[in-house]
């Protein structure tokens, strides 16, 4: 498992000495481009986002500016992942570096049947699967989905199901995604919190 710190400014990134990589939120850094030689210089692998508003983010444009920002970071960066929503079409997903294909649901947990369908159904490397938690059962479609399926990245939304992001960690998902500045998503981990409870956990 691997500790990924979202950040949304190179403040942010000198923060995250303890995260394994860096998520950069195209979609919340300030003067990302005027910033890009010095994102060139970051050692830890990078992950590129471009969230859309109705998907948690701050990308208010057209689809083809979105997709094509992000391969001209992909390219002058050398990421080693970007992400992109799994209701997008094939021609999004060329790449020339892995593709984490992600799906957000910040109202609720929909039927076990429908997550299973977004992760076989997948194409990129990865499936990110994160939803609004609202009950027990949404827990135990999470952990249905982590045990039937590899390279699934799940848990849920929440205060009170922060957890989620730890207990997903070993049940196989690759990541736990943390925050170093404000918490970019409801119930995230601050970045030194999760790596005190892996290391406590060991």
């Amino acid at each position: 498992m691997k500790l990924v710190a979202t950040v949304s400014s190179l403040k942010e990134v000198k923060l995250a000495e303890k995260a394994d990589l860096i998520e950069i939120r195209l979609d919340l850094f300030n003067r990302v481009w005027e910033a890009i030689d010095e994102i060139r210089g970051i050692e830890k692998e990078i992950i590129a986002t471009c969230r859309r508003e109705r998907d948690g983010g701050k990308f208010t444009g057209r689809e083809e500016e979105r997709i094509e920002a992000l391969r001209k970071f992909a390219e002058e960066t050398n990421v080693a992942y970007v992400d992109v929503e799994c209701d997008m079409p094939d021609s999004a997903f060329n790449f020339d570096c892995e593709i984490i294909e992600s799906y957000h649901n910040f109202k609720e947990t929909p039927d076990y049947s429908e997550l299973r369908s977004i992760v076989e159904g997948k194409r990129g490397d990865l499936v990110k699967v994160v939803t609004m938690g609202r009950s027990k059962k949404d827990v135990g479609k999470i952990v249905k989905l982590l045990l039937e399926f590899e390279g699934v990245i799940a848990f849920l939304m929440g205060k009170e199901f922060s957890f989620t992001r730890i207990m997903a960690a070993y049940l196989g998902s690759p990541f736990i995604y943390c925050h170093v500045g404000e918490s970019k998503a409801p119930g995230q981990i601050h970045l030194n919190d999760a790596y005190k409870i892996l290391k406590t956990l060991g």
